[in-house]
């Protein structure tokens, strides 16, 4: 699923100074060791790597095979060189400590030492003298988006991407970024799990300082971890580089950098699942109709089918578990239809949607009710969205 290519990350055997000493701000610590915790595949046995560089700049990171993330912190720091700790057990104690300095001495080869106001600790090293290091190659897109921008964007997609699904493109987003002659520069993003389908443009606050025709599938976790950190700077701007050949994403401001392998495959057609004619459309107040389903699911069987039924201006939902229990709903829409219709869904499915909908009324569109059912929340502005949702078969 991802591709190896080693020249991302590389090692480089490191000596290290037998006097390395650093104090920290205790919440830019504690921040960083979060940060790079996502890169770990698995937190009770991964590692942190610090670099100490000599001068007023400690670089925090943590690599695993698909992923590396790096943190640097400005701080009065001794010596140089490279030392690597379980990251949990640093990070688990860090945290439980009151914001102050936190004093960090290594006591080489065998464990570093911490102190903050009365507490301290020693924490055993990991005994790898090699340095990790992230390279990020300077070619394809580059798109300059503040943070606030980029946590809506991907918020409005990132909960339609699986993990582990035995469908490749179903475990990440497709991201890509044009010129559009009417909206100027824009960033695309597509997810699905074959059932669900988000399709997202954002074109306000996007700047392309390079652009070519790459389009990249991006992991989950990695997305998780974008959205993270953006809603915690929201006036940050970060630059996003991808490119489809050398299948990397990766995010930077002057202090962070995540990297990660995206997922190799040609995306499916998706395009031809968007209704082109839209023949019938219904709106509904969103509050009104996510607690309706919620309801009605309470009675829906193992597989959560919900029955629509339009029919004037009424819309009922309808779920049961034969011979045990069943429940309906009515729902006023804000107009009557001319002839009515009836179309099954899975009812969790449409909760998810309807949990990431902006706005106060949703709306459904139809080509024909055997294909999916386009919905759309009031306009927000900057971003454009919309989600497919397929019919339950019985």
């Amino acid at each position: 699923m991802f591709k190896k290519c080693n020249r991302f990350f590389s090692s480089d055997v490191q000596g290290s100074n037998s006097e390395i000493s650093a104090e920290f701000e205790r919440d830019k610590l504690a921040a960083a060791l979060l940060a790079v915790s996502a890169a770990q595949i698995d937190p009770d046995i991964g590692w942190v790597q610090l670099s100490f560089s000599g001068e007023k700049k400690v670089i925090i990171s943590s690599i695993s095979h698909n992923l590396a993330i790096k943190c640097e912190i400005e701080t009065p720091h001794n010596g140089f060189g490279v030392i690597k700790v379980s990251g949990k057990q640093f990070s688990d104690y860090v945290k439980q400590l009151p914001s102050t300095k936190v004093s960090l001495k290594a006591e080489l080869p065998s464990r570093i030492h911490l102190r903050c106001g009365r507490s301290s600790a020693k924490i055993q090293l990991v005994q790898d003298q090699s340095q990790s290091k992230i390279d990020i190659p300077e070619s394809g897109t580059v798109v300059k988006i503040k943070g606030s921008q980029i946590e809506k964007f991907v918020s409005s997609f990132k909960d339609f991407v699986s993990v582990d699904d035995n469908r490749f493109y179903a475990n990440g987003a497709l991201i890509w970024a044009e010129k559009d002659s009417t909206k100027g520069a824009v960033l695309h993003s597509v997810a699905s799990d074959a059932l669900r389908l988000a399709k997202s443009t954002l074109y306000e606050g996007v700047n392309i300082e390079n652009l070519d025709a790459s389009q990249v599938l991006v992991p989950r976790k990695a997305l998780e971890e974008l959205k993270r950190v953006a809603g915690l700077e929201p006036e940050t701007e970060f630059l996003l580089r991808w490119h489809d050949k050398e299948l990397f994403f990766a995010i930077e401001t002057s202090e962070y950098t995540m990297f990660a392998k995206c997922i190799a495959g040609q995306y499916p057609p998706y395009e031809a699942a968007i209704p082109q004619k839209i023949n019938m459309e219904i709106q509904v107040d969103l509050k009104s109709i996510q607690d309706s389903v919620k309801r009605s699911l309470l009675f829906a069987d193992k597989n959560k089918i919900m029955k629509l039924h339009f029919e004037n201006s009424l819309l009922t939902m309808a779920s049961s578990t034969p011979g045990q229990k069943e429940g309906e709903e009515v729902i006023e829409m804000n107009s009557s239809i001319s002839s009515p219709f009836e179309v099954n869904y899975n009812g969790s499915l449409i909760t998810g949607i309807l949990g990431v909908i902006s706005g106060s009324r949703v709306q459904f569109a139809w080509e024909n009710m055997n294909r999916p059912v386009k919905i759309t929340g009031e306009e927000q502005r900057g971003i454009e969205v919309f989600y497919l949702l397929v019919p339950a078969r019985f």
